[in-house]
């Protein structure tokens, strides 16, 4: 749903924090999709963004939406939920197989793109997170990442998959 351009920015920001982190200069291209992005010296990157649910991703990327209404829109853990959805939806899918082979295992960046984000969702994250068992897991990423940003706060790359024990 999002523009490849608003994709695009945040790649470049993802491998900007990475290169940072790492000590390895990492640049981004458009990849053919899939992959989303080519990671420059090597590897490569899907970006997927988790909203509260679809009446708030319609808000924010169709330009008709004028409303979104907040209160009574769910429970507390449904962007938790959803993110272990997609999760689990991109460690099984096969399309991921040619990039694989030609460019080994990939990075999964999953990106919260829900409004109303707080340290009481990301404790929802925490804790469904410590259940969840990949329903089919394809070893076709290395990591698999959650970028957040809490109110007030620098946006955060943590790691959700493969967990430490």
């Amino acid at each position: 749903m999002p523009d490849r351009a608003s994709e695009g920015r945040t790649a470049e920001r993802f491998a900007r924090w990475l290169s940072q982190t790492t000590g390895t200069e990492y640049t981004v291209s458009h990849g053919d999709d899939p992959p989303d992005f080519l990671l420059h010296p090597t590897g490569w990157l899907e970006v997927s963004d988790i909203y509260l649910n679809q009446k708030q991703a319609k808000f924010l990327n169709v330009p008709p939406e004028k409303s979104f209404r907040l209160i009574g829109e769910g429970p507390l853990d449904e962007t938790a939920l959803r993110l272990v959805d997609k999760l689990d939806e991109k460690l099984g899918k096969e399309s991921y197989e040619r990039v694989c082979a030609d460019r080994g295992k990939g990075i999964l960046l999953l990106t919260c793109q829900d409004l109303i984000f707080t340290a009481v969702n990301l404790d929802q994250v925490h804790q469904t997170l410590a259940s969840f068992r990949a329903s089919n897991d394809r070893g076709f990423f290395e990591t698999a990442y959650f970028e957040y940003q809490l109110p007030g706060q620098d946006r955060t790359y943590e790691v959700v998959y493969p967990r430490k024990a």
